[in-house]
């Protein structure tokens, strides 16, 4: 039957099909110009869930599809070749698109939500995966249970922290305890497994720089970037000195001449991925890592948070800093030998309370900051603490306010920034963590970062 035949056929899917390409018509792409703020912000998060939609039908087409068998009778090799064929030509986007059709077959409560525009295509297939991981004598109703519990979590959680939600989604039906050890036992199959993957390659380019790459397991490649970046931050301007760090039109530029005292020339067009690269290059030239500068109060340290249960019996896994889940052989080994800093609740604290007397938070301030928040405290920003300031948030240190824990909270200089400049408003909710208040708003919100 000929595709011509197959589209007049009458059928309520194939009208809509039709009637998404009729609307689009109507849509010329450089209209959007001129259109107000916050109705191009609605727009735009109106059409995310749109795609969010259209891509829960694609899916499910793509599923149908691949049960006909027409890939095969086409004579290509997979669906996802059939598909690249007749639209994109990327063969490889096309089968793991038919990959993460069948597995969301599996989990029918998050196509659903997919296709109502409710999550993304990305969290459908996070959840999709954690549901086909689930053990096999996983019940129907436990199975229904998790998906529930996760589809929940997508609302307010990143994709990142999504995806570490999702390895614990069986806490809901088993002890503590054993949920505890699987996944310590399971980021140990993993860890070992990662570092049997490293790789790490160069090649001279000729012209006095080598091009390389690298593959390592998450702990150390956090570590890496924590350090990279603390070389590299904006607010140390020792980079702009190497060669090759002036601006981009070639003529060197202080701040005096440009009249901007808050930053340098280099601050705002030195790229940011060169700067980064440089960044890099200096870490390479001081090893060994302990004598790296320091950034925002933390320095390129990045810090563990377990309990004793992980330091003693080593069977529950811990967290950096980054978010990055790894097991508590590993974490007991970082806290000894490498730049990591052990934060171990229920254990003995550190000084922290320095009154008034002492305006910039301390690094051990800083560091039970981090175990409290996480990273920045603004809604919906997913810096970690390594990227952060202490803010006093109760009163302002100019004011007479105290540089203490009671009034501290995390900030990245983006969001500081405008928490003074918009005069945001802060509580320090019931269950210990800051809520925020804009201008504007009339309800608390705040970071939604999950907190194993």
């Amino acid at each position: 039957m000929s595709a011509e035949v197959v589209e007049e056929l009458p059928h309520p899917l194939l009208d809509g099909v039709a009637a998404l390409e009729r609307a689009l018509d109507g849509m010329p792409v450089d209209g959007w110009a001129g259109l107000e703020a916050g109705v191009l912000r609605s727009s735009a998060e109106r059409l995310m869930r749109v795609e969010a939609r259209v891509m829960a039908q694609l899916m499910a087409v793509t599923r149908a599809l691949d049960a006909t068998g027409a890939a095969q009778d086409a004579g290509a090799s997979s669906t996802g070749a059939l598909l690249a064929g007749s639209f994109g030509g990327d063969k490889r986007a096309g089968d793991a698109m038919v990959h993460r059709a069948k597995r969301l077959a599996g989990a029918r409560g998050a196509e659903a939500a997919l296709a109502k525009g409710e999550i993304g295509a990305a969290q459908a297939d996070v959840i999709a995966g954690a549901i086909a991981d689930l053990p096999a004598g996983t019940t129907d109703e436990q199975r229904q249970a998790c998906e529930d519990t996760l589809i929940g979590d997508a609302a307010k959680y990143s994709l990142k922290d999504l995806k570490s939600r999702s390895k614990r989604v069986t806490d809901q039906f088993k002890p503590e305890p054993e949920v505890d050890e699987i996944e310590n036992g399971d980021l140990e199959t993993q860890e070992k497994a990662a570092w049997a993957k490293s790789e790490f390659w160069t090649r001279p380019n000729g012209d006095g720089t080598t091009t390389g790459g690298f593959r390592l397991p998450d702990a150390q490649a956090d570590m890496l970037e924590a350090a990279i970046k603390a070389v590299s931050a904006p607010k140390r301007d020792h980079l702009r000195d190497h060669p090759g760090a002036a601006p981009h039109d070639g003529r060197a530029q202080s701040a005096n001449e440009t009249g901007d005292t808050g930053s340098s020339v280099y601050d705002r067009e030195l790229e940011y991925r060169t700067r980064l690269g440089m960044g890099f290059a200096e870490v390479c030239s001081r090893l060994p890592g302990h004598l790296l500068p320091g950034r925002s109060g933390l320095g390129a340290t990045l810090m563990v948070h377990l309990d004793l249960r992980t330091l003693v019996d080593g069977i529950k896994a811990a967290t950096l800093s980054t978010g990055t889940r790894l097991s508590a052989s590993q974490a007991r080994l970082m806290a000894c030998n490498l730049g990591i800093i052990p934060l171990v609740f229920n254990g003995k604290s550190l000084p922290v309370d320095h009154g008034h007397e002492q305006r910039l938070f301390t690094r051990s301030q800083k560091q039970d900051l981090s175990a409290r928040d996480g990273g920045c405290t603004a809604p919906e920003c997913d810096k970690p603490p390594e990227q952060t300031e202490g803010h006093h948030w109760r009163m302002q240190w100019a004011h007479g306010g105290t540089t203490t824990l009671d009034d501290g909270v995390l900030l990245c200089p983006f969001h500081h920034r405008r928490v003074h400049q918009d005069n945001w408003q802060a509580r320090l909710a019931a269950d210990g963590h800051i809520e925020w208040k804009r201008p504007g708003d009339t309800a608390w919100v705040r970071n939604h970062r999950w907190r194993p």
